[in-house]
């Protein structure tokens, strides 16, 4: 969702801008997922974070977090050792 510097949009985005927003989004989580890194997807990464309103990028990358850690619980996890003294 386009800005003009120093304006702030207080209105939901219409549907063209929430397309771009999830294509910005999706296509940086793809390059994640191949393996980037946040410096080799910087550019993906600023896209989104300019085409999305800042609460979705925070809602989106929160959720993002919760999916991996999701994936890894369904592949078992190892649990703390108890401290022996």
């Amino acid at each position: 969702m386009p800005r003009s510097e120093g304006e702030k949009s207080t209105a939901f985005p219409n549907k063209e801008a929430r397309y771009m927003c999830w294509d910005a989004r999706d296509k940086f989580w793809e390059c994640l997922d191949a393996g980037g890194t946040a410096e080799s997807c910087k550019n993906l990464r600023e896209k989104y974070e300019e085409s999305c309103p800042p609460t979705w990028v925070k809602h989106f990358d929160r959720k993002r977090n919760y999916l991996i850690f999701k994936e890894q619980m369904k592949q078992g996890y190892e649990p703390l050792s108890e401290a022996k003294t």
